[in-house]
Order: C-alpha cells, then structure tokens, then sequence
C-alpha cells in the first residue's frame, strides 16, 4: 500500500535506504520516531540535508501517517510534554 503512495515514491527513489526503514515502520510507533530522526540532526555533524522535494514528501508522509494512525500520533502538547 505504502509503495504506491507519490510521496514514497519520491523519498525512495531519492534515498531507498530510507524507503526500506519507511517501509519497515509504516503503521507502527517506529514511523513517528523515523521522521523525527530524519528532520533533526543529532549526529552533532554538518549535513547536507535533503532537497525540498523529499523533505516535503517525508512532512506529507508524517502527515498521512497521522490520519491513518492516529493513535500512533505524537504525544506532545503545546508546552512540550
């Protein structure tokens, strides 16, 4: 199902090595945690980061994930908790 999707098209094949984690951890708490990693650097390390393009199909991702999980959201509110 995830394999048809335009925006993991887009991540894939741009990054395959992400599409297999996306893959892998579509419709499970990982997911959350994968997005969060690809958007923060904790490597401590200068990085190129990603092209508009990816990083916008990897938001709608984090997005559509939301809406078809939504128990799998994040447990944040407004004041960091």
């Amino acid at each position: 199902m995830i394999e048809q999707n335009k925006n993991f098209i887009k991540v894939n094949a741009a990054f395959p090595h992400i599409g297999k984690k996306i893959q892998l951890f579509w419709g499970h708490p990982e997911f959350v945690a994968l997005i969060d990693d690809l958007q923060q650097n904790k490597r401590g390390e200068k990085r190129q980061g990603f092209s508009m393009e990816v990083a916008n199909a990897l938001n709608n991702l984090d997005s559509e994930h939301t809406l078809a999980f939504p128990k799998l959201a994040r447990k944040s509110d407004i004041w960091g908790l």
